[in-house]
């Protein structure tokens, strides 16, 4: 219901476009910050993106609501059930769905981007797509390790893409960490220019 009252502006689609290739049909692997993700869930409805959750009860009810707004759910996550949740993920993206992960969930530290995405993205070949979100008015949770952003209803929202990464597979550790810290200034920088469009001030 609160999803359905807000006004989006995207920005940056030309990126996806880029990484989807000349016949606008290839698959991406979307990576985003934990604390940014609600504008983003009801953007990206109903497009059969598989994402990663947690297996913790939290993860169980989110499971539960993107399920509903027609996410494929595949559950793991860096602390637990890594493997499975990687298995997983690249089933799903074999089967035609683009994937989405939540780089420095679930547990952070925030702004630390876990080897997840990278590593399905090596292995699947797909370019990493940096994504986020942002809102003029919104409640955040400051003593939540994300610092969450809940917009409010009616607001104006922004969603912004940034340029896409190509990973080769076989890339080593210290490439893939060279590779974490690239996504994670990207994601900052389009963060920042999502902040901007929706008129909040960081």
């Amino acid at each position: 219901m609160l999803g359905r009252t807000l006004r989006y502006r995207v920005e940056g689609e030309e990126h996806l476009e880029q990484a989807r290739g000349l016949d606008g049909e290839g698959r991406v692997v979307f990576a985003f910050w934990h604390g940014r993700q609600f504008p983003l869930v009801y953007h990206w409805r109903e497009r059969d993106v598989a994402i990663l959750t947690s297996l913790s009860r939290d993860g169980t009810l989110q499971s539960l609501v993107l399920g509903g707004l027609g996410y494929h759910i595949v559950r793991g996550s860096s602390s637990r059930g890594a493997v499975r949740g990687l298995v997983g993920m690249i089933r799903a993206v074999r089967r035609g769905r683009d994937a989405a992960f939540a780089v420095d969930g679930p547990r952070g530290p925030a702004g630390e981007v876990k080897p997840g995405a990278l590593y399905l993205a090596a292995r699947t070949g797909l370019p990493v797509v940096p994504i986020t979100s942002s809102a003029h008015r919104a409640r955040v949770f400051t003593d939540a390790w994300d610092r969450y952003l809940l917009p409010m209803p009616f607001t104006r929202t922004a969603v912004v893409y940034g340029p896409p990464l190509r990973i080769s597979a076989g890339s080593p550790e210290e490439r893939m960490r060279e590779l974490a810290g690239e996504t994670a200034q990207r994601l900052e920088e389009i963060t920042r220019r999502a902040d901007l469009l929706a008129g909040r001030d960081r």
